[in-house]
């Protein structure tokens, strides 16, 4: 249309010229009618008429295409911001969904893997960009996924919720438990398009109902054991008092003296494992708290083991002891006896002799920045395997033929009551450091 108008304008001019100079020709001659002279004038005008309205319709038309050339505009704005809000949304979404701590898996109608998130990585060990567009059947993580389908041919026969529980073995001590939950994705029409898998990690549940279940048997057991230790903790003093009083009559025969011996000492380690025994069932007694220095326990500790030191295999003992009081807001007689479990654990330890070094200083406790008393107890006997270290605080665990494991158990009890800390370095045919900490008495503001 753009060329037509130009046209019409040029041949307009024309043919008024050309009507003008037919007109003068006329006249000079006169040969031709006037009648079609008229009927001339009235094409060429007619002519004239129909191209004033082309140009009318061509200004119009450019007016139309300048208005819908702004719409247009005004719709590509409008579709490149809803474009720019729909990637903005998608990746908030996604961010989102990167961001859960529950694996979150999705699955098309032919069980291709679309979505996997960060945490589905974590609890798989599998990379996303390794399971995108995988059957999730073929892939390395088939077994994980194995209950769902039981039962069922595919994924596409997954109509309900399930919910099934299993386990994740990663490396040879890395044990997840996993709750995976199960759900059809539907369209609007409630049609399905997909199947979402979620992934969450119950282990540190797994655990804590582990603990529970173990404290519910602990305290059925204890309240048992309790009445069975004071059953059998009754007659001890008696034969302790009979034995003692025998080894006085018995002063002229050495040999007997020495096997009466052997049965006060063996009553006295009865007697200490079954207070040791007590004392684990019912930890919560109060505490009688003085404000104390610590060498006292600690050198009754010693003072105690002293039948273990005078064995056929005696032990070297070393001590280096701070030269100042190490003052601290103890329960003396639960203090001696942590310390006395401590000490008889590194003579046990060393059957055929050794050295036991016992140390104690003042130091300032990385943490908190206040002062504590540390005391060291090392022995050169055979030490404890790493597996075996993570598990010596657990009650009843023992590597010991005659042990309780109660020992370090009441130990970790008793240092808490005092809010200290324990630390135990071992190494195999080396040796094992014990290392307690326990908050100094402040006498400035009357804390510890």
């Amino acid at each position: 249309m753009a060329w037509f108008l130009p046209l019409i304008m040029m041949i307009s001019p024309a043919c008024l010229f050309w009507g003008a100079a037919t007109m003068e020709s006329v006249n000079f001659t006169k040969s031709v009618d006037r009648e079609s002279f008229q009927l001339l004038s009235e094409t060429i005008a007619g002519f004239n008429g129909v191209a004033s309205k082309l140009e009318s319709y061509y200004r119009n038309l450019e007016q139309r295409v300048k208005h819908l050339t702004l719409e247009l505009d005004e719709k590509n704005r409008e579709l490149v911001q809803n474009l720019r809000e729909k990637e903005e949304f998608k990746n908030y979404l996604h961010n989102i969904l990167e961001s859960l701590t529950t694996g979150v898996v999705v699955l098309d109608l032919e069980g291709r893997i679309t979505t996997f998130n960060r945490a589905a990585e974590m609890i798989t060990g599998l990379g996303a960009a390794d399971m995108s567009g995988c059957r999730f059947d073929r892939t390395p993580a088939s077994g994980i996924f194995s209950r769902l389908t039981e039962n069922r041919g595919s994924s596409n026969d997954i109509t309900e919720d399930l919910e099934v529980e299993t386990e994740i073995q990663r490396g040879h001590n890395d044990t997840l438990h996993v709750r995976i939950s199960t759900f059809p994705v539907k369209d609007p029409a409630g049609r399905k398009i997909g199947t979402a898998i979620t992934l969450q990690d119950i282990t540190r549940l797994k655990r804590l109902e582990e603990k529970v279940n173990r404290r519910d048997r602990l305290a059925a057991m204890g309240e048992m054991a309790a009445e069975i230790a004071h059953e059998i903790r009754n007659p001890l003093g008696s034969i302790e008092l009979f034995a003692t009083t025998l080894k006085k009559d018995l002063s002229d025969s050495p040999e007997l003296q020495r096997l009466v011996e052997h049965i006060s000492r063996s009553v006295r380690k009865m007697n200490n494992s079954i207070s040791n025994l007590l004392m684990f069932i019912r930890p919560h007694q109060r505490p009688c708290f003085r404000i104390k220095d610590i060498h006292g326990p600690l050198t009754n500790a010693l003072l105690f083991s002293s039948d273990l030191l005078k064995s056929d295999n005696p032990v070297e003992v070393v001590t280096h002891y701070a030269t100042e009081p190490l003052t601290a807001r103890i329960d003396p007689d639960l203090l001696q006896q942590a310390l006395l479990n401590l000490i008889l654990n590194a003579l046990q330890a060393m059957p055929r002799g050794g050295e036991l070094r016992i140390s104690t200083t003042r130091r300032i406790h990385p943490r908190s920045g206040s002062g504590v008393a540390e005391i060291q107890i090392r022995d050169s006997g055979s030490g404890v395997c790493e597996k075996n270290l993570a598990r010596i605080f657990d009650p009843f665990f023992t590597t010991k033929k005659k042990g309780t494991g109660l020992g370090l158990a009441i130990v970790h009890n008793i240092l808490s009551i005092h809010g200290g800390d324990i630390d135990v370095e071992s190494f195999p045919e080396q040796g094992t450091l014990c290392t307690v900490t326990i908050p100094l008495w402040e006498e400035d503001n009357g804390t510890s």
